[in-house]
């Protein structure tokens, strides 16, 4: 696992990498990763980014190809903002089917809980999870994210 803040962000913005298909345990290091980043922020946001981050990070291990990757930006401007982005190499964009299928409800949750895009790469596809606070928590913006 790799993980870092970036030293190029700026305070406005810090950001964490982790590069996840070759560690056998993805999803409990993708889920421990937004754990720690959001410690001290709002529960339910916490709660909502971690099982977001599970089910993207499992359909694009499961599906994808690698490098599999996971991007936490933490931005305070426009507004205070969290984005989970997952790529890979694949290049077949993930489908979302219906709810009520054993297996299948990955995208469904994503979507009900963040704002969801798909975004085609040269090298394959980014999927990116937006959640905008409305409510920073207290000493955010002294080191809680970064």
């Amino acid at each position: 696992m790799y993980a870092e803040n970036d030293p190029r962000t700026t305070y406005e913005q810090r950001q964490w990498f982790c590069r996840l298909d070759e560690d056998p345990a993805a999803v409990i290091t993708a889920r421990a990763l937004v754990g720690t980043v959001l410690a001290g922020w709002d529960a339910d946001l916490v709660e909502d980014a971690v099982l977001v981050t599970s089910e993207l990070v499992t359909n694009a291990i499961a599906h994808g190809d690698a490098p599999v990757t996971l991007t936490v930006t933490v931005r305070k401007e426009p507004e205070p903002t969290v984005i989970l982005e997952i790529a890979d190499a694949s290049p077949e964009l993930p489908v979302q089917d219906l709810p009520g299928e054993v297996g299948h409800f990955g995208l469904w949750i994503a979507e009900e809980l963040a704002r969801l895009t798909i975004h085609p790469t040269t090298t394959g596809k980014t999927v990116r999870a937006e959640f905008v606070l409305f409510d920073q928590p207290a000493g955010s913006a002294s080191g809680v994210i970064g």
